[in-house]
């Protein structure tokens, strides 16, 4: 591995620990126990993660597994829960407070920076938010530095054409994430209801573990073909396509399917009916079958599928057939790729 690849594994880690580290000080000081200080452990063990995946793997990453990825969310996931638990705690003391049968949007929130006493030293960062801005500030730099760090981080067995496929698919599951969780919660009928909130932030952690999977995204390469083969022939996904199918089950089963049944619920049970919760919902619908319609896509050539004839090429590039043969291969060759 160069410098420059060691420099980038070394600042992505870094970016991950001073999040989580803001993360876990925030927890610390709004709910006033030391004890949340025990969620940095995670942190704690990336300088460890990152000698040993150095050390075992040949590019620097783990093929399908990112355990930097890990480590991080393992610290800041359950951070924001508890800044989450802290704002409902809120919403209710405010509630009964003003003497209402119901929560509100409108509640009124402490303002506050971040400071705190380390060994009798007070350190402070002299920024003032309110409760909510801070978690949602905390949830907006989560997904944004999974993205960057992805960026950051040795590629590993991907190319540069997947690793760019997979940035740009990263951005828009990061999109569908926020604004599941953000709108998720904010819905009257949500704020003041502890069981949907952990329900809703259950499925917005399992999705965010997506990101530990580098196969979540990228496409294996498909061979374009060549020679004609008659009829529509379905070949196993685990040979031809595993890594395409594996990608497309998984983006199904921990986002778009747990997403869609979460908003349909809203929607029928609750009949939470919004301009973007009828979008998200449809636009998860229309995700959901176009996933299908492409593994059927991947499994199953159509009814000309190509195959390339291997043994004319390296006859070819032998020189072991003749002038005519070869100029006869490469007009096949041609007409078959056109």
């Amino acid at each position: 591995m160069g410098v420059v690849s060691f420099l980038k594994a070394l600042l992505a880690r870094c970016l991950f620990a001073i999040h989580g580290i803001i993360t876990i000080w925030r927890v610390t000081e709004v709910n006033s126990e030391m004890i949340y200080y025990l969620l940095v452990i995670p942190v704690c063990l990336l300088p460890f993660e990152m000698i040993i995946t150095l050390k075992f793997t040949e590019n620097g990453e783990w093929k399908w597994f990112c355990p930097s990825v890990l480590l991080y969310l393992a610290s800041v996931v359950p951070g924001l829960w508890l800044l989450q638990f802290d704002l409902y705690e809120t919403r209710i003391e405010y509630r009964d407070f003003m003497g209402w049968t119901d929560c509100s949007s409108e509640t009124v929130y402490n303002s506050s920076g971040l400071s705190s006493n380390v060994a009798g030293l007070q350190v402070s960062i002299p920024v003032s938010l309110s409760d909510d801005a801070w978690a949602l500030s905390l949830e907006q730099f989560l997904l944004a530095l999974l993205i960057m760090g992805r960026w950051l981080l040795p590629k590993g067995s991907l190319t540069r054409d997947q690793l760019s496929q997979l940035l740009l698919v990263y951005i828009g599951m990061a999109a569908d994430i926020l604004e599941f969780s953000l709108e998720s919660l904010k819905e009257q009928v949500v704020i003041c209801n502890l069981l949907l909130i952990i329900i809703i932030l259950g499925l917005w952690s399992w999705s965010l573990l997506q990101f530990t999977l580098v196969l979540t995204s990228v496409s294996a390469p498909r061979t374009r073909a060549a020679r004609t083969t008659g009829g529509r022939s379905c070949k196993g996904c685990c040979r031809c396509c595993e890594n395409e199918i594996w990608a497309l089950c998984t983006t199904i089963l921990m986002q778009d399917g747990p997403f869609l049944v979460m908003r349909l619920f809203l929607l029928i049970n609750y009949s939470v009916i919004n301009q973007m919760m009828l979008f998200f919902t449809i636009k998860n619908i229309l995700v959901i079958l176009l996933q299908v319609y492409r593994m059927t896509i991947v499994c199953c050539d159509g009814p000309s599928t190509v195959e390339p004839d291997v043994e004319a090429m390296e006859a070819v590039e032998e020189g072991d057939i003749s002038n005519d043969q070869q100029n006869s291969s490469q007009k096949t060759l041609t007409e078959a790729a056109s």
